[in-house]
């Protein structure tokens, strides 16, 4: 969406003076500007003074617009005024604006009474930070007042910083919004017209190959990205293949990703084994896959899935379970790792918690991943030792979960389910209970894991009577083992194999050595897993598995009599 000049105006109109913009990348200000002068400040004959820090105490920049014929071609920058050179750049930039305001409010006329617009780049970083110096903010409250009664106006452009508390009622926030997506299809024809001109006239060739599904994937891999940032995305990846094609769209999610990375959001790896055991998880996922078309949506007003969420003992697979349903759907997974958002200054950690899932908006459809939910957020409940800033992400996270209506499905695991409301469980279009795997599951992770570390050939079957003779007896004697003990089985016999120079030559003695030289935990967590089986009987939660009782094969039983 363009910013909202007619937003601003009501502001100013009620003398809101003092407006701070966020704008995220170095393109966007230039943008706003040009939107400022021409929409706001020349038909009120307006002034526009422009400082940033690297200007120093040299002065204040006039903005003008240039024009070529009738036709407005841009704004541009010329010597403005003058300000103190013999005080902090932006003490000496405040001093100036309080200056202009007392003489608009003595009736002199000067230059420096004439109605102007301020635009400042760079201030919040002096005046909004945690080591900001107390005698700039001081004068900026002072500034920020004078301004509400004079005729001038002060905007802020910044990029992500808060506007602290002091400043209430004297600043008024507002974003510039990223392109909708009628408004991110007008920039792609566009950009996409100017290729085809601009490989015709360099005699290159350049095809477009986008079926109408296609096309319309392509705008929604676009969104989440700034004006100027689509124009680059585009003809990056033009000129990489020197056509637009399905590929093209691969292509622009992962440089979306990169710019994503370099912010701090994380991305889960894609899994390095299939999941076992899983068959009813599996089966969900295979039938949600259709709902994820955006025609589920636009034509049958069909919801995006909402999330599932995977509770089960340690070790039992859930992390690998949402990978491959991500895998299964083509979806890249966002991290949510509130240990990380956690930050000492107030409001710090509610603003990354925004920023993260502003990303996986971005970046929809995705799967936006909560690892362990229950350690994270505690139910909602936090505790007083952060003052209350767990508990206000939480409520923020609820809120969204709740409102969004992005295509962004939550995924997410817990290990103590207890401490979860109803209201939270209930965002969920799923949610699942994963068991310690039962025999038939604990055969194909010992396959899968043999298969892994070249113990086992790629093409070996389970129905297979040799590959049966070796397996079978593993997954007898591991009962009570989740996946992840039976994966350090495996992988630490093929460790001890190739260090004695003898790998993938792991004997059944060795495997069996290994079992009975680490039982399993949850001997130790009889009671957590009780507890765990009885939320999910109790109706919280689906099982992942169909319950088959564990046989052990016995001989049958004669009976000896006297004859």
């Amino acid at each position: 969406m363009a910013f909202d000049v007619a937003q601003l105006k009501l502001y100013f109109n009620a003398k809101m003076s003092t407006i701070a913009i966020d704008t995220r990348t170095a393109s966007e200000p230039d943008l706003i500007l040009r939107s400022l002068v021409t929409e706001y400040a020349i038909p009120k004959n307006l002034q526009v003074l422009h400082w940033d820090a690297s200007l120093g105490v040299s002065g204040l920049e006039t903005l003008t617009p240039q024009y070529k014929g009738k036709q407005l071609t841009g704004v541009v920058a010329v010597p403005g005024v003058k300000i103190a050179t013999n005080l902090h750049m932006v003490e000496a930039v405040l001093r100036y604006i309080e200056s202009a305001c007392q003489t608009q409010a003595k009736g002199e006329s000067d230059q420096q009474s004439r109605p102007t617009l301020f635009v400042l780049r760079d201030l919040y970083r002096y005046i909004a930070a945690r080591d900001s110096n107390p005698a700039f903010v001081r004068l900026s409250v002072r500034v920020f007042n004078l301004l509400k009664r004079s005729q001038n106006s002060l905007i802020i452009l910044h990029d992500g910083l808060r506007t602290p508390p002091i400043f209430q009622d004297l600043v008024v926030d507002m974003q510039n919004p990223l392109p909708l997506a009628t408004e991110a299809e007008a920039i792609f024809e566009h950009r996409l017209k100017a290729l085809q001109r601009s490989a015709k006239a360099q005699a290159q060739s350049f095809e477009v190959h986008l079926s109408e599904d296609d096309r319309k994937r392509l705008i929604r891999a676009l969104l989440g990205m700034t004006p100027e940032g689509i124009d680059d995305a585009i003809q990056l990846v033009a000129i990489k293949r020197k056509r637009l094609e399905a590929q093209s769209i691969d292509d622009i999610l992962e440089i979306k990703k990169q710019q994503f990375a370099a912010r701090g959001i994380q991305y889960a790896k894609a899994p390095d084994v299939p999941v076992k055991g899983m068959p009813v998880l599996q089966s969900w996922a295979i039938t949600q896959a259709a709902l994820l078309e955006p025609e589920a949506q636009e034509s049958w007003n069909l919801p995006f899935p909402r999330g599932v969420l995977l509770v089960g003992y340690g070790g039992t697979g859930k992390t690998l379970g949402i990978k491959c349903l991500a895998k299964e759907w083509g979806l890249p997974i966002l991290i949510l790792d509130t240990s990380k958002l956690v930050q000492k200054e107030l409001g710090a950690s509610e603003e990354n918690l925004r920023q993260t899932i502003a990303a996986a908006e971005a970046m929809a459809p995705s799967i936006l991943f909560i690892d362990e939910m229950d350690k994270m957020f505690d139910g909602g409940t936090g505790s007083e030792s952060d003052g209350g800033t767990t508990k206000r992400m939480f409520g923020y996270f609820l809120q969204w979960f709740q409102e969004h209506t992005s295509a962004v499905f939550v995924a997410a695991t817990a290990n103590r389910p207890g401490c979860f409301k109803p209201e939270l469980l209930r965002r969920f279009s799923e949610v699942y209970h994963v068991p310690l795997p039962n025999l038939a599951a604990r055969r194909e992770i010992f396959q899968v894991q043999m298969q892994r570390y070249k113990l086992l050939s790629p093409n070996a079957d389970l129905e297979n009577p040799a590959v049966q003779a070796l397996i079978e007896p593993l997954a007898r004697h591991t009962e009570r083992y989740t996946g992840s003990e039976i994966h350090d089985i495996v992988f630490a016999c093929a460790a001890q194999a190739y260090a004695q120079r003898r790998p993938g030559q792991v004997t059944i003695e060795d495997l069996h050595a290994q079992i009975e030289r680490k039982p399993p935990r949850s001997l130790g967590d009889a009671e957590e897993l009780a507890a765990l089986d009885r939320w999910a009987r109790n109706g919280q939660a689906l099982c992942v598995a169909p319950e088959i009782e564990e046989q052990i094969e016995s001989d049958r039983t004669v009976v000896w009599e006297e004859n």
